[in-house]
């Protein structure tokens, strides 16, 4: 798995690319704590008002928060709104 991140960081570098691009790790921009996108994702695992979880190829990501709302999905990309308390990434 090391060596593939490795392989991964130095195409990204070689072709001037973010490693998420090239990897296919998540990538995440929070605005403030009331606006999260999310890329890269697979699959929703849970959605409820207070804590939604997703998996990536590598990771499980959980956002945990109250009033939490998926406004807009695909199939590259999910954007969650309420008052984000915390963002675990496993």
């Amino acid at each position: 798995m090391k060596h593939k991140k490795n392989r991964a960081q130095q195409v990204a570098n070689l072709l001037d690319l973010p490693l998420d691009m090239v990897a296919d790790v998540p990538r995440m921009i929070m605005n403030d704590n009331k606006e999260l996108t999310i890329e890269n994702y697979k699959y929703i695992e849970g959605y409820e008002p207070e804590e939604i979880r997703l998996r990536s190829k590598q990771h499980r990501i959980t956002v945990s928060g109250q009033e939490l709302q998926i406004v807009a999905i695909t199939n590259e990309e999910i954007l969650i709104r309420g008052i984000i308390n915390s963002l675990s990434i496993i």
